[in-house]
């Protein structure tokens, strides 16, 4: 097998060495950031060409695109994730990662609890529901009605 590029890191260059296109992928992804597809295309080509090609090298936006915050008041949270992706470079992960800690995520805050509200456990009711069905179902075998 011909010796892989040195624009790759060197753990992902081992892989690739090995014939491990999968790990060198998981490695690659995990070091720089770059989505599945940019990184399996890095590693089928032989390498990482440019700059640019680095997605993760974008920092994380502090601030979103306005299109962006406008798809979030829309409660649009797709297309906000698409139009982060196209302007920013991030994957899909990253992409969905800063939406979701967006201050302008509306589904995120109104998942919140009002400010002095209890949050209530999710089927309580159901299980309470449960154990005096079969409370009943034992009473009426125990007493052969």
């Amino acid at each position: 097998m011909a010796t892989p590029p040195d624009s790759l890191p060197p753990d992902v260059r081992e892989a690739l060495a090995r014939g491990d296109a999968l790990e060198a992928i998981r490695l690659l992804r995990r070091r720089t950031g770059l989505g599945l597809k940019e990184a399996k295309d890095a590693v089928d080509r032989g390498g990482i060409g440019d700059a640019a090609f680095f997605p993760a090298a974008a920092p994380m936006p502090s601030a979103l695109p306005p299109a962006v915050v406008a798809a979030l008041h829309h409660g649009d949270r797709i297309e906000a994730i698409k139009l982060l992706r196209t302007e920013t470079g991030l994957g899909l992960k990253e992409a969905k990662d800063a939406i979701e800690r967006s201050p302008h995520d509306l589904r995120a805050i109104a998942s919140l609890p009002s400010p002095g509200e209890v949050p209530r456990a999710p089927g309580v009711v159901r299980w309470l529901l449960v154990i005096v069905v079969v409370a009943l179902v034992v009473y009426f075998v125990a007493t052969g009605r």
